[in-house]
């Protein structure tokens, strides 16, 4: 095993490691992440004796370490104020670590040091290491998240700066586990990807998968993470995401302690976050938040928004077209009487109120969002009103429509939600000519469509198609209590199934 401590007391010279091979040491320690900096500094008269510098470049000042470090030493050095004295006696650096705290040189104990946003002195013949606090998290540059707003929990959102964003993940893991694995990509844009994940939890053969498909291509810029996204997933023509896009830095964290890596790029206000299922994209930040019955209240209202989008306009056309007798004789002479002066069938009357309310989805996007909201909302209104006035379309519809385009909302993300409100037009379309026949071909189709969808060897309806009954009815369907929640889920990693994140200390388990 290695020993990672140098057993020396304080004032004792280091006898049992040189500064290189602690430096070193530190380095195995952490897995060598793409945001450790570390300076050697040599000094006049002192070729053989050393001090080096060591911290996080993603989570430090560096205006701090220029003013207490850099900037003093230059001077001494211009104005030859460095002797031949050993370099611990020098009243220079006495001075820079006067002000400083001490620390064992042990690899977690600098770690710590390191995590908490320190930057790290080593000088040779000490035998312990000096830190000063220069933290810099970046609070003045966060803003809250846009698209997924949450009614508790942290308000902070990844920036288009990668350091900033790669300091919003150390702020919530400070642990020597994390690996960061840096790519360039874009032959004229050399835009800085960073990969980011748990070792020892994270899916060893998806993350495999990632780095030979991050080499299966060249692109000539890139301007968003999402880009990446699709040419990295390979389901070009799929209308389901296969990756999950974030702009919370709390979900990526915690997608990372379940065996899933996170996918940084320069310049993008979001992350990727690889693998994905089904499940995952329905489930947002304020499950965790809130109690378990209200997480199930809130899953049971995105699922019932779910159906009411891919299944309610496509049986108003199955019942009005092809099924007129499945419901009771005044349920449909209600329907019959509210379409009576309607020039044209019914799923006419269905499709063309779905491209409204895309084009009203469209409209409300591109408008400034001063106007935005008032003007789509009137002129929906307005258009509605007139239409139905008109003997264009039905009040029923209008009340279909509006309850579909909610529905869709309720879906976390945005891009499966698009993609149901795609399908429902395929389903409608089947309901035309066999009516509820075409429903249930139609969602027997997307079924088995969905159960061919794999991200990164991940099969996208787990854990219902892998039959993994606890992460099924701890964290799918339902979310169980906080203290039943102790294992890792199995769903997107081997290596991270089984193990505890949650141990009691003085009571036994729950689950």
């Amino acid at each position: 095993m290695e020993n990672n401590r140098v057993d020396a007391k304080d004032g004792m010279w280091l006898s049992m490691l040189t500064i290189h091979e602690a430096v070193d040491s530190l380095q195995q320690y952490l897995g060598k992440p793409i945001d450790l900096e570390i300076k050697y500094m040599t000094f006049p008269h002192h070729q053989d004796d050393q001090m080096v510098l060591i911290y996080i470049r993603s989570i430090v000042d560096p205006l701090n370490i220029n003013m207490n470090i850099l900037d003093p030493i230059r001077e001494a050095i211009a104005k030859e104020q460095i002797t031949d004295e050993p370099l611990k006696d020098q009243p220079l650096i006495q001075g820079i670590l006067a002000s400083c705290k001490p620390v064992l040189m042990d690899n977690k104990e600098m770690a710590d040091v390191l995590f908490e946003g320190n930057w790290l002195i080593l000088v040779n013949q000490l035998a312990q290491g000096f830190y000063y606090n220069a933290v810099n998290w970046h609070n003045r540059e966060m803003v809250p998240p846009e698209r997924e707003v949450g009614l508790v929990g942290p308000r902070d959102a990844f920036t288009e700066d990668i350091d900033i964003n790669l300091s919003l993940i150390r702020r919530r893991i400070r642990d020597n586990s994390i690996r960061i694995e840096e790519y360039v990509i874009g032959e004229r844009s050399k835009t800085k990807v960073n990969v980011v994940y748990m070792d020892g939890l994270v899916n060893e053969k998806a993350l495999g998968m990632f780095r030979d498909r991050i080499d299966d291509f060249k692109l000539d810029i890139v301007l968003d993470s999402t880009q990446i996204g699709y040419l990295i997933s390979k389901q070009v023509y799929s209308p389901f995401p296969m990756f999950q896009l974030t702009e919370r830095p709390d979900k990526a964290a915690s997608s990372m302690l379940e065996g899933r890596f996170v996918v940084v790029v320069d310049t993008s206000p979001s992350v990727l976050i690889f693998p994905t299922t089904i499940t995952c994209l329905y489930e947002a930040s304020d499950d965790y938040y809130f109690s378990s019955i209200a997480a199930l209240l809130f899953r049971g209202i995105r699922l019932l928004g779910l159906s009411i989008t891919l299944f309610l306009p496509s049986l108003y056309v199955a019942i009005t077209t092809v099924n007129q007798d499945v419901f009771r004789v005044q349920f449909m002479l209600a329907v019959t009487a509210s379409r009576e002066g309607i020039p044209y069938p019914s799923y006419i009357e269905v499709i063309i109120m779905l491209l409204l309310i895309e084009l009203i989805n469209e409209a409300t996007v591109r408008l400034p969002r001063t106007i935005g909201g008032t003007a789509t909302i009137v002129g929906g209104l307005i258009i509605g009103t007139a239409a139905a006035q008109a003997h264009l379309i039905s009040y029923i519809m209008i009340v279909i429509t509006a309850t579909t385009a909610i529905g869709s909302y309720t879906a976390p993300n945005y891009m499966v939600g698009l993609a149901w409100r795609i399908l429902s037009f395929l389903i409608v379309i089947m309901a035309i000519p066999l009516g509820l026949y075409g429903v249930v071909i139609g969602t027997g189709f997307i079924g088995l469509y969905l159960c061919h969808l794999h991200s990164f060897g991940v099969p996208y309806t787990a854990p219902f198609s892998t039959f993994r009954y606890k992460d099924l009815f701890r964290d799918a369907m339902t979310r169980v209590s906080r203290g039943m929640m102790r294992i890792r889920p199995s769903t997107y990693s081997r290596e991270a199934a089984g193990k505890k994140r949650l141990e009691w200390l003085e009571q036994e388990d729950l689950f």
